[in-house]
C-alpha cells in the first residue's frame, strides 16, 4: 500500500506543475497501467488521488467512469 501511496504522491506531485486540476479518470486510468493487479477498487484509488491533490490544493475533477 505504501508503494502505490508514493505512486500516487509522485502522479499527482507532477501534475500539479503543469496542469489547473487532478482528473480522477485520467489518475486511476493512469495509476492502473502502472500497477495493473490494484487490489483497490477504483473508487477507492480515486478517493486516495483526490485526497492527495487537496493536500496541494489542487481541484478534482471526479470524472471517474465506473461501469
Amino acid at each position: 500500500m505504501r508503494e502505490l501511496e508514493n505512486l500516487i504522491e509522485h502522479y499527482v506531485n507532477s501534475r500539479r506543475r503543469r496542469h489547473s486540476f487532478i482528473s480522477t479518470g485520467l489518475a486511476v486510468k493512469a495509476l492502473k497501467q502502472i500497477v495493473p493487479a490494484c487490489s483497490v477498487s477504483d473508487s477507492d484509488l480515486a478517493d486516495m488521488i483526490a485526497n492527495r491533490a487537496i493536500d496541494y490544493n489542487l481541484p478534482v475533477s471526479f470524472d471517474l467512469n465506473e461501469s
